[in-house]
């Protein structure tokens, strides 16, 4: 016996004669969700049925196989979908249907946390912007102020109080007045840029904890932040899993490496794994070393967090912080550098 799945049923067939049949319902998201089932690897309540209705039953599918069949190089006969009383528009409905479905499942976590990474970017270059901004507006009035407090101070004094003179006693200023016109549209200025810093606080905090369950290894060994970044360029966890480590190293430097293939131009070190503080603080002959070393235990972690879920960030930092030491041991000074070769002399 031969057991055949198609899109409308199983089917039980001894050569080509049809021994026992389970159709499935004439339900386009009926037959959506079976077909979906059967993209997964997963098996059938029709075929079970079926793998247990003889003795000996032959497949073509390794996904049968698991389930008990045997397997058969014998290519199944066609099988007509109208002589079992079903038509090509529904097959198109089923289809569009599974379609529908597919694209319900697609986005996952990776995808909501990589646009939460861009949104962090956006609403910190925005902040950035518009305290830059009030620094050079305020500063007419009240110069002084931006180097007697932080940032954060600033905007909340300016967006509570505006004119310097209902400020907390700072000393006396060179700037000059400011009109009620000019007061409320600095106070508003401030008041946006107060905003989006705690829009950005908040991101901050839904990102942390985002890759805190989604990859607790990860995050512990580079930090939530640049873990979310790493997920989002690598195309998810699961990607980045299977990511070689010499590509994890430069994640983020695509313009460079094949500016490297096609120009001939030095490869690049490092891509966004230079955002690590053990990399860009480090001098420029060491980053090289020290940023391969970073991304063979981001690879490690990576691989833990999607298949093991063993906590391992802290063991990798504690390696990683003793192959950096090494690096740095070894290569205290950068290598003097070759005089470049002087052409020969036509005799």
């Amino acid at each position: 016996m031969h057991l055949v799945t198609t899109w409308f049923g199983s089917f039980l067939l001894d050569d080509d004669r049809v021994v026992k049949a389970s159709l499935f319902p004439k339900d386009p998201d009926a037959i959506a969700r079976r077909l979906r089932l059967v993209e997964d690897w997963k098996v059938l309540e029709e075929e079970r049925e079926l793998l247990h209705a003889a003795p000996e039953v032959f497949v073509s599918e390794p996904r049968l196989e698991r389930a008990g069949g045997k397997m058969t190089s014998t290519p199944p006969p066609f099988l007509r979908a109208e002589d079992h009383g079903f038509d090509r528009a529904l097959l198109h409905q089923a289809m569009v249907a599974l379609a529908r479905m597919q694209m319900r499942e697609a986005p996952g976590p990776d995808d909501h946390l990589g646009q939460a990474v861009a949104t962090l970017d956006d609403v910190t270059e925005g902040h950035n912007i518009l305290l830059e901004r009030l620094r050079e507006w305020y500063g007419l009035h009240f110069p002084e102020l931006a180097r007697l407090v932080d940032d954060r101070k600033f905007t909340e004094l300016i967006a509570t109080h505006g004119d310097r003179g209902a400020l907390p006693d700072f000393g006396e200023s060179v700037g000059g007045e400011l009109s009620p016109g000019d007061r409320t549209a600095v106070m508003a200025l401030a008041s946006g840029a107060r905003a989006l810093a705690t829009q950005r606080e908040g991101l901050l905090e839904h990102i942390e904890k985002g890759v805190r369950s989604r990859a607790p290894n990860l995050a512990r060994l580079v930090g939530p932040v640049l873990a979310a970044r790493l997920l989002t360029l690598g195309g998810g966890l699961a990607e980045l899993a299977r990511t070689p480590t010499s590509t994890i190293q430069v994640l983020g430097a695509e313009k460079a490496f094949f500016r490297h293939l096609k120009d001939h131009t030095p490869p690049p070190k490092h891509g966004v794994l230079f955002q690590h503080p053990l990399v860009h603080r480090a001098p420029p002959w060491q980053r090289g070393s020290i940023t391969r070393a970073l991304a063979g235990k981001v690879s490690i972690a990576a691989r833990a967090d999607y298949y093991t879920k063993r906590d391992l960030g802290t063991t990798l930092l504690e390696a990683l912080e003793v192959r950096v030491a090494g690096v740095r041991e070894s290569k205290k000074a950068p290598r003097p550098r070759r005089p470049p070769k002087g052409k020969p002399r036509r005799r």
